[in-house]
C-alpha cells in the first residue's frame, strides 16, 4: 500500500478506531497514561530519572541539535564533538549571551 493509500485510509478512521489502531500498532500495555512503563514502583512512592539537555549550535554551518545525558556538567569542560549536520568537530563551550539562574528567585 503506498503512503497516499494509507494516509486516505486513516483518514477514514474514527477517533476510537485510530486509538484502537495506535494501540495495537504500539503495543500498548493498558496503563493509565496508555504508555509503556519505563519502571515499576513499590506501590507506595513515585520514582522518577533524571537528565540534563544541552542544546548545542554549531558554529560552522549555524544548525542546532540537543544532548540529553544525566552527566555532571563538569566533565563537559575540555570535551569536543561533532556536528550531526556537518561533521564539524570541534570543542564545546557556553553560550556568552546565556542569561543563568542560579536558583535565586
Amino acid at each position: 500500500m503506498d503512503e497516499d493509500t494509507f494516509l486516505k485510509k486513516v483518514k477514514e478512521l474514527s477517533k476510537k478506531e485510530y486509538i484502537d489502531y495506535l494501540k495495537f500498532k504500539y503495543d500498548m500495555n493498558g496503563t493509565i497514561t496508555e504508555n509503556d512503563r519505563i519502571t515499576t514502583g513499590d506501590g507506595k512512592a513515585h520514582f522518577y530519572t533524571w537528565e540534563r539537555i544541552y542544546h548545542f549550535s554549531c558554529g560552522n554551518c549555524r544548525n542546532w541539535w540537543s544532548y540529553a545525558t544525566t552527566e555532571d556538567s563538569y566533565k563537559w569542560k575540555s570535551r569536543k564533538m561533532s556536528c550531526p549536520h556537518c561533521g564539524q568537530f570541534s570543542t564545546i563551550q557556553p553560550n556568552p549571551d546565556m542569561e543563568i539562574d542560579n536558583g535565586t528567585t
